[in-house]
């Protein structure tokens, strides 16, 4: 039997679909995605198969929306890797929390659950003489060492306010998109290189 335009765009609906169900990382399952609803939303224009339409018509923008996050997420590790290492990128990933002046936000061989990111207030990196303001990641280090503890002691010389990013968000991240993972991991080694010239130096920053 000869399919008609309609059915043959079902088909290319129903192959993009199956693509995107066994897509690894994210951008090419949310790419997928887009197309997919793209044509389900023809297909259904041209039976009349008002439900599936409105369906894909709620979808498209969805996945439109995570992917245009996804990359925005890419290029701003990109830009940090390259640049200061400002890490605002992940603020949309984090949740808040306030530390008095004086208190501990992490200490040296403490197990490691979490980086944060300072958004106003300054710290000190206690064993480097080191302060830290505000648009600084810390405690990402402790996500790559092999027994997961804290390489620094960090307090707080003045109130801080902090956005906490959990690893597991890390982790959920990186699996959705390898790239970013990868960018992580160039980020980390620069902040250590730039730890270990500091150390090296002696400089109090």
């Amino acid at each position: 039997m000869q399919l008609d335009v309609a059915e043959w765009i079902g088909v290319a609906a129903a192959a993009v679909s199956l693509y995107a169900a066994n897509a690894k990382t994210i951008v090419p399952l949310r790419a997928a995605a887009i197309a997919a609803s793209a044509l389900a939303m023809i297909y259904s224009a041209l039976d009349g198969l008002y439900p599936i339409f409105v369906l894909n018509l709620v979808m498209l923008p969805i996945n439109v929306w995570r992917l245009l996050g996804m990359r925005r997420l890419v290029r701003g590790i990109d830009a940090a890797v390259k640049g200061d290492m400002n890490a605002e990128w992940l603020l949309p990933y984090t949740r808040p929390k306030s530390f008095k002046a004086g208190q501990t936000v992490m200490e040296r061989g403490q197990y490691a659950t979490a980086a944060f990111y300072i958004v106003d207030g300054d710290v000190e990196i206690v064993e480097l003489g080191q302060t830290c303001g505000k648009g600084t990641l810390l405690g990402e280090i402790g996500l790559f060492t092999p027994d997961g503890r804290r390489t620094a002691t960090v307090r707080c010389t003045t109130d801080v306010e902090m956005a906490v990013i959990d690893y597991d968000q890390f982790k959920e991240l990186y699996f959705q998109n390898p790239q970013f993972g990868f960018r992580l991991l160039h980020l980390v080694v620069a902040r250590l290189q730039r730890n270990n010239a500091v150390a090296a130096s002696g400089a109090i920053a």
